[in-house]
């Protein structure tokens, strides 16, 4: 309920505003009015009596006047008595402004004002003027406290309060139960859904009432999820396709590599075969003893079982892989790479070298099939770079690289694998090109320019990536980094 709080908040504050504002003006107007009432009363009862005192002056004298006023004073809530205005103007040591008004009685009006006494209470004074036919003319002193008027205020700003709470809290229990209906429950439930969204459920279940802006979000948010789900769909037949599609191009391009080695193993065939000849011709026509019949009849044997080693070699290679993860030992991967392209090798004058430094391991999991392949079109590369022949050393090790995760930056193991020849090198015009799709510098007829990317390709499956480093007349150096398992 963080709307609720923060929303109560301003609206409090600017209830409060308001109130205070009008309570101030009402205050001030009906103090006015207070005053003013006081006033009116005051010369009523003032020009009531001054008749009354100035007749009874003139019958019965000034005794009795007087004695007249201090029973009126008596009677009632306003002090009354009587004062000469030009003695009372001579000893006043009230505040000019009342002494310039009260001056104004001699000339036989009205005055009223308010001064205050030591104690630091208020008094009002209203003189009226009483004609009694002396030399000077007299005035009615009526003094009215304003503790009254210090009450009334204080019941003003009381219930000033009293409002502004029932109002403040009447209002507060209004938009606490508005906000808990009308926004939190549905602001809820489409949290909730957007939640369900993100952890890939796309089902449209979220019904509101109604026809204001959340329930048209609702409703969009159906529509949103009607929309992903047949996207959703769209991408799956075609990441589905895609993937077919790869796992197609990347035979194609061991079928290519295949056409590559044919011939080499076709030469590295013609050797067991012509010795499996000679031996079979030699048990047919020269009459041999027993025991040297079990002798060539071994030695075919042998000679044949090379020749199936090289073709199930062959075989495996140009066959289709299924996809599967698995832990193997990435050395002897090699050695079995190195010993499938060992006549290709041999033509070219190449020379493979494995090199593993110490305590390096060398255990990795991965698809082996795929991770073959990456090594066969790396090492033939470096044949084919080598026209005048050559080494190329693979070296195995470890290296601790940061990585970036979810939650912060580690450092994880990796496997290191780097493949360096004595090649020609790659020019720097072409370092930025070399994992294309289709980019090639071989001769027509050698190289589909496939190779490369689809061996990046798969080294990104394996969450790892391929880095090269070429020098013109030093060779290239490429270098791949996969991560070990945890």
């Amino acid at each position: 309920m963080k709307l609720f709080y923060h929303l109560y908040g301003y609206l409090l504050l600017g209830m409060i505003v308001m109130i205070g504002i009008a309570e101030f003006l009402s205050f001030q107007a009906e103090v006015e009015q207070y005053e003013t009432d006081m006033i009116t009363n005051a010369v009523q009862d003032g020009r009531a009596i001054s008749g009354m005192i100035a007749h009874t002056w003139k019958e019965s004298g000034e005794t009795k006047a007087l004695e007249l006023i201090r029973d009126a004073s008596e009677a009632g809530t306003i002090n009354i008595k009587w004062v000469w205005p030009h003695i009372l103007i001579n000893e006043f040591g009230g505040p000019l402004a009342s002494k310039e008004q009260l001056q104004k009685t001699l000339e036989g009006k009205i005055v009223s004002f308010k001064m205050v006494q030591e104690d630091g209470s208020f008094l009002r004074y209203t003189y009226v003027p009483v004609d009694v036919g002396e030399n000077h003319k007299g005035a009615l002193e009526l003094s009215q406290t304003l503790l009254s008027l210090q009450v009334f205020s204080t019941k003003m700003v009381v219930r000033a309060f009293t409002v502004t709470t029932l109002l403040c809290l009447v209002c507060g229990l209004i938009l606490y139960w508005f906000i808990d209906r009308k926004i939190r429950l549905p602001l809820s439930r489409l949290t909730a859904h957007a939640k369900q969204i993100g952890q890939g459920d796309f089902c449209a279940n979220t019904t509101i009432v109604g026809n204001d802006e959340l329930a048209v979000m609702a409703r969009s948010m159906n529509d949103m999820c009607s929309r992903l789900l047949i996207a959703k769909e769209k991408i799956k037949f075609e990441y589905d396709a895609r993937l077919k599609t790869l796992d197609q191009l990347r035979h194609t391009e061991r079928l290519s590599s295949f056409g590559v080695l044919s011939a080499e193993i076709a030469h590295e065939l013609g050797t067991p075969l012509n010795v499996v000849d000679g031996r079979a011709k030699m048990i047919i026509n020269e009459g041999l003893q027993k025991s040297e019949i079990l002798d060539c009849s071994t030695i075919i044997r042998n000679q044949v079982e090379r020749m199936t080693f090289i073709i199930r070699q062959l075989l495996d290679f140009t066959r289709l892989p299924k996809q599967q993860t698995s832990s193997d030992n990435i050395a002897f991967l090699t050695k079995q790479v190195f010993q499938l392209l060992s006549p290709m090798a041999r033509k070219q004058r190449v020379s493979f070298f494995l090199h593993k430094e110490i305590d390096t391991e060398i255990q990795l999991k991965g698809d082996f099939a795929q991770l073959q392949q990456v090594l066969v079109n790396l090492l033939m590369n470096a044949i084919q770079a080598m026209p005048e022949g050559g080494a190329v050393n693979v070296r195995l090790s470890n290296e601790m690289i940061a990585t970036t995760s979810q939650e912060n930056r580690v450092r994880k193991k990796h496997l290191k694998i780097q493949i360096h020849d004595d090649g020609e090198g790659i020019c720097k015009e072409n370092l930025d090109q070399i994992f294309t799709p289709f980019f090639t510098t071989k001769n027509i007829g050698t190289g589909t320019g496939l190779g490369l990317s689809i061996a990046h390709g798969i080294i990104e499956q394996h969450n790892g990536w391929i880095d090269i480093e070429s020098k013109i007349s030093q060779g290239a150096c490429f270098t791949i980094y996969l991560p070990m398992e945890e």
